[in-house]
């Protein structure tokens, strides 16, 4: 997956669904970048888009973007509990590199923490059974 595919994602999760031109907007790329990745999300199932009209989460879209959130939460966990970085910058810090480490790696760090509902800044993190981008990534 692609960094430009993960804030896609992570916006069209947390808003309601959006034209390309204001994803484009929120992410500071080109519509044209945008659109790119619009189109590589729908061929994966991720979105449904027609041109002019929003993008809208699948079912699938919806999941793998609670799972990369997941992600995200438990990584911040390592860096503010180990590291004793700041809830703040621990959160930067994870946008930056959530896509690098594995599943495996995430499963391990959830282990440690006892499968954690909460995060550090108060956020719920969602339970999985199972990483979803083991399946379908």
């Amino acid at each position: 997956m692609l960094d430009i595919d993960y804030k896609v994602l992570r916006i069209l999760h947390r808003n309601d669904p959006l034209k390309v031109g204001s994803i484009a907007k929120k992410i500071g790329l080109p519509h044209s970048t945008v659109g790119s990745c619009i189109k590589r999300l729908e061929n994966n199932g991720y979105v449904v888009y027609q041109r002019y009209n929003p993008v809208i989460l699948t079912d699938k879209g919806t999941d793998l973007a609670i799972e990369l959130n997941r992600h995200a939460h438990l990584l911040e966990m390592l860096l503010i509990n180990e590291l004793e970085i700041e809830a703040n910058d621990a959160h930067a810090e994870c946008e930056k590199f959530n896509l690098l480490f594995s599943c495996n790696v995430i499963k391990k760090i959830c282990e440690r923490y006892k499968h954690p509902k909460e995060c550090s800044c108060g956020e719920e993190i969602s339970n999985s059974s199972d990483c979803f981008c083991e399946k379908e990534i």
